[in-house]
């Protein structure tokens, strides 16, 4: 017998106090009131009287000591909490350090209404009220407690976690440690030393969930207008439970439902639906599913963008653009706006600029998309220094050149744009810059050291190819880790990521990208140097969304099933209490007990 709130010596002195206590009080007697009367005739026939006196006169008051110390020690139960060891290997010894497990699935509810996490937490308590010294730690935030002995600094450590759902690939280690116990439902395979202890907190129970969900283009031409199609919303749902069961799923796009249909699927069946998107409406997409037997809600919601949904919106400064109005004109996805140097005004509502053969004197805040700027731009090097008839023959592999065919160029003259806020990503083969990119937590841009007049950069094949990589990079900012699950994220360098309510995501800078934690499913804005964009992340897996099946084995390193004396159970101490309380009152009112 273990106790979770405090020591096992310090629990049964508790238990011991508080009977012995509640006898004390109810063994008091009380002075019986004085009252005077004129005459002890009367009374004096009743003293000498010798009335039958029943059995359960002769015991009643002594059951209703012993109901009196069974109040007291069921509230004591219910504040120390006690617990069967959960087997061999259950306790631990000397130092130890505790793992517990932040899948997802450790938030599945079991058939006691409590969830695997619960039961985590219960087990750990147990575990450290048996040790000298415990530390804690999760798969997800590594230790979070050194060894200690304080049980108010374990506590305290086990009060504020929760699953995360990310890091199965982490173990934390702790140094001189005597034993380590991991306790985990084996969602997740792992290959552990044979010297840790597992605890399973594993119940088979049954779940509906989103296992994938996301928008892919169409494969139609594209076309303008607002009910033209801009891709199809795929969303697959499976019954992991071990019977059939109705699934009601639903679609919202912003505020309008755009699908919503129930769905008979069998014991372990997958349903997969694709809903065509047009152009008009929100950009924000959000699946649900419900059923019956669901024990795990986390995987009920799915989320996504529909980026075209909302053109971007560009703005081409210059004086001879129409090569620049073919192209952009003829892509629905491009809002563009022409206008001259002399009318240029920068603008909140632009996505992205482009400046054709025409710079201004310092670098634009806004993403811009600069072609062939004049010799005498403040922020370029020295003025004059080109090459002529350059020869470009490796795209280079930053994402502005992805899919570039240098070879279909052919440039008369390419301008060096290199500076101190620019990076060169392309270059001739006797080493001139030809494309430059900078990005920075102000601005972002792109140079291309030559234009139409210098080139046959408007009728090449790489042209619509490097302008489509140019607005993309420039207008979206996006991960460079694009499995969007939940957990370690790289984005670009100088970004910054917010939740849907606004709040900030902290991130680590490195040289070149920055790591940021994305702990929740939902969308998150991504912001670059004035570019936006939106990312959908989703916790679509159906390794944890199967919460009917197991990893675990019953291998000798694995503590046996939970019984139910091993559950929480001081909700039914406190109930006894109650009930004993309240049996002892009515039968005091009708004078059956004393």
């Amino acid at each position: 017998m273990t106790f979770a709130a405090l020591a096992t010596w310090q629990g049964w002195l508790v238990l011991a106090g508080a009977g012995a206590l509640a006898a004390a009080l109810f063994l008091i007697k009380l002075r019986p009131p004085r009252i005077l009367i004129p005459s002890l005739s009367l009374w004096q026939r009743v003293l000498d009287a010798s009335p039958d006196v029943t059995r359960w006169e002769k015991i009643r008051r002594a059951v209703s000591l012993i109901i009196t110390i069974l109040i007291a020690i069921a509230l004591g139960l219910a504040v120390v909490r006690p617990s069967r060891l959960a087997g061999a290997g259950a306790a631990g010894r000397g130092r130890t350090l505790i793992v517990l497990d932040s899948s997802w699935s450790m938030l599945a509810r079991t058939h006691g209404r409590e969830t695997r996490w619960d039961r985590a937490l219960a087990e750990a308590r147990r575990i450290a009220a048996t040790t000298e010294q415990v530390a804690i730690a999760t798969t997800a935030d590594g230790l979070v407690q050194g060894l200690t002995d304080d049980v108010v600094l374990v506590e305290s450590a086990l009060a504020r976690l929760s699953p995360a759902g990310y890091g199965d690939t982490s173990w934390p280690t702790v140094s001189g440690v005597e034993s380590v116990h991991f306790i985990t439902d084996g969602a997740v395979a792992r290959h552990l030393d044979p010297s840790v202890v597992v605890h399973s907190v594993f119940e088979p129970v049954g779940n509906v969930a989103i296992t994938a969900f996301d928008v892919r283009p169409t494969l139609a031409p594209a076309r303008r207008g607002p009910d033209a199609e801009v891709g199809t919303a795929y969303l697959e749902v499976a019954n992991f439970s071990l019977k059939p069961q109705t699934v009601h799923i639903t679609m919202v796009r912003g505020k309008t439902t755009i699908a919503d249909n129930r769905t008979d699927l069998a014991a372990g069946e997958a349903y997969r639906q694709v809903v065509p998107l047009v152009r008009r409406g929100d950009p924000d997409l959000h699946a649900h599913v419900e059923a019956a037997d669901n024990a795990l809600d986390v995987d009920d919601d799915g989320f996504a963008w529909i980026a075209r949904a909302q053109p971007l919106a560009v703005t081409v400064v210059g004086e001879h653009t129409e090569w620049l109005k073919r192209l952009l004109g003829s892509d629905p996805d491009v809002r563009a706006t022409f206008v001259t140097p002399s009318t240029y005004r920068a603008s909140a509502g632009e996505d992205v600029t482009i400046f054709d053969r025409w710079a201004p004197s310092t670098l634009a805040s806004t993403p811009a998309l600069y072609f062939a700027p004049p010799d005498d731009t403040p922020w370029l090097g020295a003025a004059g220094t080109d090459e002529r008839r350059p020869r470009w023959d490796v795209a280079g592999a930053h994402a502005v050149l992805t899919g570039v065919d240098p070879i279909t160029l052919r440039v008369d003259r390419a301008r060096d744009c290199s500076s101190p806020l620019l990076a060169p990503v392309a270059r001739s083969t006797k080493g001139t810059p030809l494309v430059c990119v900078g990005e920075s937590a102000d601005r972002r841009a792109i140079v291309v050291g030559f234009g139409p007049s210098d080139s046959n950069l408007a009728s090449a094949p790489a042209f619509p190819v490097l302008v489509a990589n140019a607005l993309e990079w420039l207008g979206r900012p996006q991960t460079r880790d694009l499995s969007l699950r939940p957990g370690l994220t790289s984005f670009t360098e100088a970004s910054r990521v917010t939740r849907a309510d606004g709040e900030s995501i902290p991130l680590t800078g490195m040289p070149g990208e920055a790591f940021g934690v994305l702990a929740a499913p939902g969308l998150y804005g991504v912001r670059n140097a004035g570019a936006r964009n939106t990312i959908a992340v989703n916790a679509a897996d159906p390794q944890r969304s199967n919460v009917a099946r197991t990893s675990l084995t019953t291998s000798a390193n694995v503590a046996r099933a939970r019984g139910a004396l091993e559950r929480p159970w001081w909700l039914a101490c406190a109930l006894l209490a109650f009930v004993l309380a309240f049996a002892e009152w009515w039968t005091w009112q009708r004078r059956v007990t004393v």
